[in-house]
């Protein structure tokens, strides 16, 4: 009998807990919609209430039939209710399991006796829990909003990430935020995402920062957003505008103290990035912030107007899911640190396969972009060797008929069918005022069968052979791999293929396979190599989506075409620490396109692949020479090389993103038309920068997808003189002059562009 008040105390107490927890519960949905002071209000009158009709019913015989005794005995326990329903806020009431007013009697003979006085009681105890229950989860929230607060405005993190997705990219965005949170637990990114679940159409705004994830509104979220603006910072850049380029010393941590805010859109299988540098963030209203949280696009508003605001980003891209998975194959295929598997050194053969048309359409850019190489032979005979791609697809026709539209110089005669059609010369027209015709930056051979193009393929077994399948591997037998393996092998036994298999669920990774398709590490010479890409999660990574790492080079190579006396080095981190404020200013100067962005990017990713033959080249020489030091005449046979490779590269980046040959005879008459144009709209013809960007427009045709330069090395000579009789008629001689930019005009030398990319960044003395 000992035991049974215990145990009857205890069931009573979890019993108690549990209802208190499921009501807790059932009203966290509407406490998460803003509505906690209906509901704390609702427990209020309750609690009141119950507690109200308790001293009645206690002190009904008080009153002795007087109304006076009886009006007073109401008014008091009418505010004496209104005292305890408080109370119960703050657990001021107690707990008890029977009513004060049962006395010694109180017992089970009690509760059958007075079953709604004990049922009131029960209800009045229960209601304090719940009282106390809500005081407790308000003061938790409060906490939590607070230190949430506190995280956001003393800056323990790098950046500030606004984040929006639709329904069907709500995973992609999850892994983001999750990656970009996990990437630095203590100094990561403040995160305000609304990402929509598919089962409620309700939005509800999430706050991430220094480990606290809170749930608020969106106008919570827009007050959190403004606060930051307040208490963003700019860089440091004690060396970055006034100290001389060339002084050695301690480099400044010019990141340290830098946040900067993104917008990142996930929608519609793609994702759109903003950048905004402090000083612009600082200066936005209400309207700005509203549409940031919004998702409105920059430029959204349809009609052009001025740049302010969200208006102005200081970097916008966006890419394709699918466009993020291949970059991340390249840069797995391109050498980081060393040789890794020869792609930008040797020549390429590539063999495609899969009837996913976007993926197959970039996998083949890319490779065509990173697959370019010159083959120099000990005479020092210099020959291009642009990349081999096979494709094979159930689709092959509609993959040739989307290369053929979207690129055209990838397949001269249709390019020069379609411009006689048009009346305007191409790459490989003819005519007194067309440029020299331009060699594709890649064959290429279409198949439908995949054993078809392994058999048929030439081979080249001192080259790099890719078998590239962009669909998930559903486990033949015997495996597909092995087959393809075998056939490769008859045909060039010394060959060393990579196999690259598209997997959407597994990180990416290089991995050996035996001939069964399992996957071991001994047995080496029954092995084949096979490096699995496409992983979601891994695609999603904060550093690849906001080019956090990627965009620091590409800002090191834009400040070398925008500061002749800039000299950073792309493989040392500490010497372009002093380099960093001046290229941050130059990234985010209004003037700088995003064709100009993404050229500089691709320049950054092949640029290991240029040093590597660099110091391939310089080998070969020192050996031939006997001599342990490159004299000058080396180093300028270096540069030429490098230069002509990185012809090859920007070439093979202009034609796969729809480029071709602009034709030479009518470049005069184009800058003087845009000339009149400019002077007409007000412009100053002094403005040096205006008048310049007027002939790198004329040169650079964006709206038709034309440049002058798109010619192979060897005639660029013949662009320079080209371009320099742009100043051969008298008006716009007097124009470029006014403007100090006639010298620049006739002194161009586009080969000497392209080998100073080795002065800059690969010679390392």
């Amino acid at each position: 009998m000992g035991y049974l008040p215990i145990i009857g105390t205890a069931l009573g107490t979890v019993a108690a807990l549990a209802v208190v927890a499921g009501a807790v519960y059932l009203l966290h949905d509407r406490l998460d919609r803003g509505r906690r002071p209906l509901v704390f209000v609702a427990t209020f009158a309750a609690v009141a209430t119950i507690s109200f009709a308790q001293q009645m019913l206690f002190e009904a015989d008080a009153g002795g039939g007087d109304p006076v005794s009886y009006f007073a005995t109401a008014a008091t326990a009418a505010l004496a209710s209104l005292g305890q329903a408080g109370a119960a806020f703050l657990g001021g009431n107690g707990f008890s399991l029977f009513p004060d007013a049962a006395g010694d009697a109180a017992g089970l003979a009690w509760i059958a006796a007075n079953p709604g006085a004990f049922g009131l009681h029960a209800l009045f105890e229960l209601g304090n829990l719940l009282s106390l229950a809500l005081t407790a989860e308000f003061a938790l929230t409060l906490f939590t909003g607070f230190s949430t607060h506190l995280s956001l405005i003393q800056g323990h993190f790098d950046d500030v990430l606004i984040v929006r997705a639709s329904t069907s990219m709500a995973e992609h965005a999850r892994r983001f935020i999750e990656g970009a949170v996990a990437q630095a637990p203590h100094h990561g990114p403040a995160v305000i995402s609304l990402v929509r679940d598919a089962d409620t159409a309700a939005e509800a705004w999430h706050i991430a920062a220094a480990g606290h994830v809170e749930t608020v509104d969106g106008d919570r979220a827009l007050r959190e957003a403004a606060c930051i603006a307040r208490h963003l910072k700019g860089p440091r850049r004690a060396e970055g505008r006034t100290a001389p380029t060339g002084r050695a010393g301690a480099p400044g941590k010019a990141r340290q103290g830098n946040r900067s805010l993104y917008v990142a859109a996930f929608r519609n299988g793609r994702v759109t990035v903003a950048l905004y540098r402090p000083d612009r963030v600082r200066a936005w209203g209400a309207a700005d912030w509203a549409r940031a949280l919004d998702g409105s696009d920059p430029g959204a508003g349809g009609e052009p107007r001025a740049a302010t605001g969200i208006d102005a980003p200081s970097d916008l891209y966006s890419y394709s899911i699918e466009e993020i998975k291949v970059r991340q194959l390249m840069r797995r295929l391109l050498p980081a640190h060393g040789p890794g598997v020869g792609l930008g050194l040797r020549p390429l053969t590539a063999m495609v396969m899969g009837d996913n048309i976007e993926r197959m359409v970039l996998t083949i850019v890319y490779l065509i972009r990173n697959g370019q190489a010159l083959c120099v032979d000990d005479t020092d005979a210099v020959r291009p060797l642009v990349p081999h791609v096979a494709i094979a697809s159930a689709a092959s026709d509609r993959i040739e008929r989307r290369l053929r539209r979207a690129y055209p110089a990838l397949f001269p005669a249709a390019a020069a069918t379609g411009a006689a059609a048009t009346g305007a010369t191409a790459g490989g027209a003819t005519g007194a005022g067309a440029p020299a015709p331009l060699t594709p930056p890649a064959t290429l051979a279409f198949f439908t069968s995949k054993l078809d193009m392994i058999e048929q393929t030439p081979l080249d077994p001192a080259g790099v052979a890719l078998v590239v399948n962009t669909e998930p591997d559903e486990g033949r037998a015997p495996s597909q791999r092995e087959v393809w393996h075998r056939a490769l092998e008859r045909r060039c036994p010394t060959i060393d293929p990579l196999y690259i298999q598209y997997d959407a669920s597994e990180r990416p990774a290089f991995i050996w396979e035996n001939g069964y398709g399992g996957r071991e590490r001994s047995r080496a010479e029954e092995l084949k190599r096979v490096l699995v890409y496409g992983s979601t999660a891994d695609c999603m990574q904060a550093s690849l989506v906001l080019h956090r790492s990627i965009d620091r080079r590409a800002m090191m190579v834009n400040l070398r075409y925008a500061d002749a006396d800039a000299r950073p080095d792309l493989f040392d981190e500490e010497r372009n620490e002093r380099y960093l404020g001046r290229a941050v200013a130059a990234w985010d100067d209004p003037s700088l396109t995003l064709y100009d962005r993404e050229s500089s990017r691709a320049t950054a990713d092949f640029i290991s692949a240029e040093r590597l033959f660099w110091e391939e080249q310089a080998n070969a020489l020192r050996a031939r020479s006997g001599r342990a030091e490159l004299t000058a005449q080396d180093r300028a046979h270096l540069c030429d090389l490098v230069g002509r490779l990185e012809h090859l590269r920007w070439c093979a980046y202009m034609v796969t993103s729809g480029y071709i040959a602009r034709p030479w005879d009518d470049l005069a008459e184009a800058f003087a038309n845009s000339y009149r144009t400019y002077r007409q709209q007000g412009g100053d013809p002094t403005d040096r920068g205006a008048v310049r960007a007027l002939v790198k427009n004329v040169l650079r045709d964006k709206h038709l997808k034309r440049h002058v330069a798109l010619v192979d090395w060897e005639s660029l000579p013949e662009v320079d003189a080209a371009i320099a009789r742009i100043a051969d008629t008298p008006e716009n001689e007097r124009a470029l002059a006014q403007a100090d930019v006639l010298g620049w005009v006739r002194s161009r030398c586009n080969q000497q562009a392209d080998r100073a990319i080795a002065d800059q960044f690969i010679d390392p003395v």
